[in-house]
């Protein structure tokens, strides 16, 4: 039935989109993404005189640099675009997770639709690590392997191009056995959606 409804809202938005003032790509003004159970229309703020402020407006971190495009050779970067495709197509579908990396009161504040929380300081918790694993499909044999035949596809971001748990993470999951064709990194993270104007949500 869900899948239905999300059909029958594409097609809805295929016509109504061409109304959008400001869109995603020309082919592309808005997708419906369901967060926490009920459906959000995810777009850009029509409003051309829109500016950002407060932190996310900023140019400066004080002891934080710019991350580098690629977090490893086989893990793949992404940016808006393939994410909104990801979010679609997987996400949607309950064939990959968008997992949001900060930490839980600014997810609360704000997030990405779609977005879970995985706050980055979870890594070092052996015990939470194993149950993330667990629910994205990863099983522990008893040799102490990792079976990994039916994991989800997670796209992982954290707060900006300046920010480095993204990047951290995914070489913690990759040290874990979590195959690297199975992950994504947005490194734009919530910065450059912010900049962007994209839909955004309180959890």
């Amino acid at each position: 039935m869900r899948i239905i409804l999300l059909l029958f809202i594409y097609t809805l938005s295929s016509y109504a989109g061409q109304f959008s003032k400001v869109k995603i790509t020309p082919e592309i003004s808005y997708i419906y993404v369901y967060h926490k159970g009920k459906a959000v229309k995810v777009h850009r703020i029509q409003d051309t005189s829109n500016k950002l402020t407060g932190e996310y407006a900023m140019t400066y971190r004080p002891h934080r640099d710019i991350q580098p495009i690629k977090v490893t050779k086989d893990v793949k970067t992404i940016g808006e675009v393939e994410l909104l495709h990801f979010m679609k197509n997987k996400v949607n579908k309950k064939q990959g997770v968008l997992v949001d990396l900060r930490t839980k009161n600014e997810y609360k504040d704000e997030s990405i639709p779609s977005a879970v929380n995985i706050p980055f300081e979870v890594m070092s918790n052996k015990v939470k690590v194993e149950k993330i694993l667990k629910v994205l499909g990863a099983k522990r044999l008893a040799d102490g392997s990792l079976d990994t035949s039916k994991v989800l596809d997670v796209t992982f971001y954290c707060s900006g191009l300046w920010c480095k748990k993204s990047s951290m993470f995914i070489k913690s999951f990759l040290e874990l056995g979590y195959p690297a064709d199975k992950i994504l990194y947005y490194r734009g993270g919530f910065q450059m959606w912010k900049i962007l104007g994209f839909t955004t949500v309180t959890n």
